[in-house]
């Protein structure tokens, strides 16, 4: 049976005039009281109904369910690995709904970006979608040309759309703090050369904490192979590092690979720290000290964002940002 005005009126226990102007965002309906507009929305939300204009793009299945197609919108360059955890955050949450299906789309971003992505552009594909690792462009350009459909962004924050963020520059801060306290001579940072707000405040957190010391920041893609080409080259040159503080695990994997092949002992001669604790920062020899990214949670968070703006857009809650928490393992000593 499909959810209708009458049903949202009948569970509310309000006409079907008040649940129209409420839900519909009439002018009449500033007149009710708080507790029933927020009762009227509840109770809609709670039954799968959808009030916006993108409901006559929407399906009932036979059961009453509402059905959304909403889509991963996903640039293709090397932090493609994070995918994985973000399907496995995405597929907890849908696991969770009894009234609403729904099906999923994971599109590849080219080298043109939001701008190569028509169906943002034409709300009859699909009804909403999550933007991971937007670039500065990206963003630039959803705020000139808004989308047909609800957005929600993931790692990077915004005035306009409903997004999910971390303590990225918080955390930064306190990795680089540790390495100050254990009295490094030679710090080098390895950074990213991909455009993202998130990689962007993990380097200003290092850096503002290292103001007034010497160190080295060294430009890398987000692979293992760039993680041990800069670190060969560092050594080779002379500038042996005895504290390594990366953006990401990759780097660091292959700047331990790069260490190890050349006789420097970790932690004992060269601290490494990396950032997002991927499966395999646990299995490095000797294993990675971390940042753990809650990836899934936060894949969690957005895909909730994106139906609430979906079956709700007067909802409040527009972003949510999580705190990261450090992992020393077998890379970092104990302070000094």
């Amino acid at each position: 049976m499909a959810i209708t005005l009458k049903s949202i009126a009948k569970a509310a226990n309000v006409s079907i005039t008040t649940a129209s102007l409420i839900l519909n965002q009439k002018e009449g309906a500033i007149r009710f009281s708080e507790d029933t507009i927020r009762r009227v929305r509840e109770t809609s939300l709670s039954l799968g109904y959808v009030p916006n204009m993108s409901a006559r793009n929407l399906r009932q299945s036979e059961s009453g369910n509402t059905s959304l197609t909403l889509a991963v919108l996903w640039p293709i360059d090397a932090r493609v690995g994070l995918i994985g955890r973000i399907l496995t955050g995405i597929h907890h949450f849908t696991s969770s709904l009894e009234t609403i299906t729904i099906n999923l789309l994971v599109k590849t971003m080219n080298e043109n970006g939001i701008q190569g992505v028509k169906e943002l552009y034409d709300p009859n594909l699909f009804n909403g979608a999550i933007l991971a690792n937007a670039s500065v462009e990206d963003e630039a350009y959803i705020h000139k040309v808004p989308p047909s459909v609800p957005i929600v962004l993931f790692s990077r924050t915004s005035p306009t759309y409903p997004y999910v963020w971390a303590s990225y520059f918080e955390t930064a801060k306190k990795v680089a703090e540790h390495f100050i306290e254990n009295k490094h001579r030679r710090i080098v940072i390895l950074a990213s050369n991909l455009s993202s707000q998130a990689l962007d405040q993990k380097l200003a957190g290092f850096v503002e904490a290292l103001d007034g010391k010497e160190y080295l920041i060294r430009h890398c893609s987000f692979t293992e192979e760039s993680g041990y080409d800069a670190v060969a080259k560092l050594i080779e040159a002379g500038d042996v590092p005895t504290g390594l503080i990366c953006v990401c695990d990759q780097t660091a994997m292959g700047a331990l690979s790069a260490l190890h092949d050349r006789g420097i002992r970790v932690p004992d001669e060269c601290e490494v720290f990396g950032f997002d604790n991927q499966s395999f920062s646990n299995f490095t020899i000797p294993k990675l000290s971390t940042v753990n990214l809650p990836v899934e949670e936060m894949a969690y968070s957005a895909m909730e964002l994106l139906v609430q703006e979906n079956l709700d857009p007067n909802n409040l809650v527009k972003h949510k940002k999580f705190e990261l928490e450090m992992i020393h393992r077998g890379t970092t000593k104990k302070l000094i």
